[in-house]
């Protein structure tokens, strides 16, 4: 796989109309074309907007969320040579044609290729994964709201303004890049979706998970299902325990038990899980306590244990980057159609991984953390690469503003975060007193 340089040779050897292919050095082009046969959507028709083209009019939308596809298609140069005009029409056709199936291949494909990095993200031998979900808006169409559902609010069901899908995702936590994904109706819930994400978790790994995904059959097959795998939880206050003993380090061994209930609908289950207990309390927090599978309290101390939980935020951060950077906080995705949604949420994904991958090339030449690297200096830097330099510079004058643009690449790391901060949630801007609007489907409609 080649790194930035490699990219940027490609642009230099690209004429100035081929614009899209500039920014696909990072992925392989018999990638798209595996992804496309794989999935039934190559076509042997020769079509003003291929579906070659189309995978990166997606990305394009994710890239510049404050424009019209319309608009993207005409910046990025989509259409085929010689097309001086495309019906509107033509747009969501192609898109709709396409579908979702190869957006979801490559952002797996990618994803294998760029998770793991020498040197990153390993912790005592173990690499690190986390695992959590979140809710976006959908625009609110028929089609959107029969499929995803609407949340519910102080007026009752269907209160919320937009329908929303619900997000579960596997992130490596050491490079940040994010493993696999699984979303649905709002109704669903993010373990049950999560249950697709759980097989694609690695071997000789650690998974950091928050208290809403404590569930013993989920913890007995994770550990069962692959060689040398852990997890670690965040305990709830009513999960029962059975002590064996307390080790030196402070941590207590224990047994959590299998439900009576959870014996007769799944026997196969084992009866008990062990684990060590941390009990830990920040100043001026709550008193928590984490559950692990990481028995050796010499090798892995509990001090240790309760500074690594927090590794579990990256994959929110993650998320916010997502919605709020990435898409600049649209208020919903664009898609009027379920089909549409999931083709546009991979090829959102499948961007952020591209843009990770280019932020773990800058921390490996900088010798810092994948996590010291400025995701939204990053977004912005290959935005303006990729529409005023690339596009708009004859070929021979790009090697001068590669060495601008390289030497910019410094400016993006950020100094060592200070994680002993810590502040309690609270509201820092007040909502609007103006009468809610809660869409044609709200409450406040019927």
């Amino acid at each position: 796989m080649g790194g930035l340089g490699e990219i940027m040779d490609a642009v230099v050897a690209l004429s100035p109309a081929d614009g899209v292919s500039r920014f696909a050095g990072a992925m392989e082009p018999e990638w798209i074309d595996a992804a496309l046969s794989t999935t039934g959507s190559a076509s042997c028709r020769r079509r003003k907007l291929p579906a070659q083209k189309v995978v990166w009019l997606v990305l394009g939308m994710a890239m510049y969320a404050d424009r019209s596809i319309r608009d993207v298609v005409e910046h990025l140069d989509l259409v085929v040579p010689g097309v001086r005009s495309l019906a509107p029409s033509a747009i969501p056709q192609a898109r709709y044609r396409l579908g979702a199936e190869p957006l979801e291949w490559l952002f797996y494909r990618t994803a294998g290729e760029w998770s793991t990095a020498d040197g990153l993200g390993d912790w005592k031998g173990l690499s690190l994964h986390g695992v959590d979900g979140t809710c976006m808006r959908v625009q609110d169409s028929d089609a959107n709201f029969d499929h995803f559902g609407k949340p519910g609010g102080r007026g009752g069901s269907n209160d919320a303004g937009y329908p929303q899908f619900r997000l579960a995702a596997l992130m490596n936590l050491g490079t940040r890049i994010l493993e696999a994904a699984a979303f649905g109706p709002f109704a669903t819930s993010e373990q049950d979706l999560a249950e697709e994400l759980w097989a694609r978790v690695p071997d000789n790994s650690l998974t950091i998970l928050d208290r809403g995904f404590v569930n013993y059959s989920t913890f007995a097959g994770l550990l069962e299902s692959g060689e040398n795998r852990h997890f670690m939880v965040r305990m709830r206050r009513n999960l029962k325990y059975t002590e064996i003993e307390e080790l030196p380090d402070g941590s207590l061994l224990a047994d959590l038990p299998r439900s009576r209930a959870l014996g007769r609908t799944q026997p196969d289950l084992p009866p008990t899980i062990r684990g060590r207990i941390v009990a830990y309390e920040h100043p001026g927090g709550e008193p928590s306590r984490l559950f692990v599978t990481l028995l050796d309290h010499e090798v892995y101390s509990a001090e240790e244990l309760v500074e690594l939980y927090h590794e579990r935020w990256e994959i929110e951060l993650a998320f916010d980057e997502l919605k709020t950077h990435m898409l600049q906080r649209k208020e919903c995705l664009r898609s009027k159609k379920p089909e549409g949604v999931k083709q546009e949420l991979w090829g959102a994904l499948l961007l952020y991984n591209l843009v990770r991958r280019e932020m773990l090339q800058v921390a490996q030449a900088n010798d810092v953390a994948p996590k010291r690297i400025s995701f939204w200096s990053s977004l912005l830097l290959m935005r303006t690469f990729w529409e005023v330099t690339a596009w708009r510079t004859r070929p021979g004058n790009v090697p001068r503003y590669l060495a601008e643009y390289e030497s910019r690449l410094q400016v993006l790391v950020l100094p060592p975060r200070r994680s002993n901060r810590r502040y309690p949630r609270h509201v820092k801007i007040k909502m609007s007193n103006y009468k809610r609007n809660r869409g044609k489907r709200g409450v406040a409609a019927k």
